[in-house]
């Protein structure tokens, strides 16, 4: 690995893991589960085999901007 992309992988940290909810599309509002994270052939981060950098992470995102499914799975969790 060159020394750029050495520095890019290291300045480039996601609070993201398997099983997280993003939000993706055009206009980032589909519903999304991580289901794998990779690298595409010119080193570029992907989440479920697409861009990583083109979508919102729901659990960032303030409680009111969270999808119906997502709340209502906290609501049957307690």
């Amino acid at each position: 690995m060159s020394d750029l992309q050495q520095i890019i992988s290291e300045a480039l940290k996601l609070n993201l893991k398997v099983g997280d909810v993003i939000f993706t599309g055009r206009f980032k509002n589909k519903r999304a589960v991580v289901k794998e994270i990779g690298i595409d052939d010119l080193g570029q981060p992907t989440i479920n085999g697409r861009k990583a950098l083109s979508f919102r992470i729901e659990k960032l995102m303030p409680k009111k901007a969270w999808s119906q499914k997502t709340l209502d799975n906290l609501k049957n969790k307690k």
